[in-house]
């Protein structure tokens, strides 16, 4: 185990380890970021017994393993370790920042006025289908190109046989093939409908316009032939702001979190002189 290894440091204080509530104190503030030394005494003073010893020994636990990664040099020239510290201090300065920040009414509406096509929501169709396919069990082209003929015509034919039956859209389901992926698309956008039945059916179907009530086509898609019963087709909009307010709250949070992270930085970045070695030049 790595603490058999453990040198020896040549000094008792280094093997003693103090716990009081001046240790207790930023123990409880780094576990909750959010409190303060009064809120973090007043904890303390408030648990039990039992609680509290804990919290002692979870202290004391912390502490020992820390001191033993110090001691085999885990913290030198560790990058692992300075990530940690760095995410660490990073966690601490966004948790006192964001109980801190305040977005007024007007702060909102501007950034949602100025970012509104971030909120876009695309045309989305609903729909039901037919499926005819035009896969070949021969792998020769002719063949193939035979068999994608024969699909297109019983698309024609099942086309006029729908509408002379005016097949709603909840039997769909009784005609055709069996598709690879679903029989019904209700509120999908463009790329959710290209991506299972390829760009030129979905750009086919988007550009239907509004729902007649009678069965559509035949499109073909990457797989075949299909008969398109559209029951809506609602054009892109951007929701008022009423409607995503929290999302646009919590996108305005972040950013501004960010701000103040960024600029807390470059004040404590300004305290410090920088000195970049010319390539060739270190020492």
């Amino acid at each position: 185990m790595a603490f058999d290894f453990i040198p020896n440091q040549g000094s008792d204080d280094v093997r003693v380890i103090v716990v009081g509530e001046a240790q207790l104190l930023p123990f409880i503030m780094a576990r909750n970021p959010s409190l303060g030394v009064d809120a973090a005494s007043g904890y303390l003073k408030s648990i039990e017994q039992e609680q509290h010893a804990q919290l002692t020994e979870d202290y004391v636990r912390e502490e020992v393993m820390h001191r033993q990664a110090i001691a085999l040099g885990l913290d030198n020239n560790n990058y692992n370790a300075r990530r940690r510290l760095i995410g660490q201090l990073e966690y601490i300065n966004q948790a006192f920042i964001f109980n801190s920040l305040e977005v007024d009414e007007h702060e909102l509406v501007a950034h949602f006025e100025a970012n509104k096509q971030r909120y876009f929501v695309p045309q989305e169709v609903t729909f039901t289908h037919v499926y005819f396919s035009s896969d070949s069990a021969s792998s020769d082209r002719s063949s193939s190109n035979k068999d994608g003929d024969a699909a297109r015509d019983q698309a024609d034919v099942e086309l006029a046989h729908l509408n002379n039956i005016n097949l709603p859209f909840h039997l769909a389901s009784s005609r055709g093939e069996h598709f690879l992926y679903h029989r019904n698309y209700v509120n999908k956008n463009m790329d959710e409908v290209a991506s299972h039945f390829g760009a030129s059916f979905a750009a086919s179907v988007f550009a239907v316009g509004q729902p007649q009530g009678n069965w559509l086509g035949p499109f073909q898609s990457e797989y075949g032939y299909h008969l398109v019963l559209l029951s809506s087709n609602k054009e892109g909009y951007v929701p008022p702001l009423t409607d995503i307010q929290a999302k646009v709250l919590d996108d305005l949070t972040r950013i501004r979190v960010k701000e103040q992270l960024d600029r807390l930085y470059e004040e404590v970045r300004s305290t410090y002189e920088i000195q970049i070695a010319e390539p060739g030049l270190e020492s």
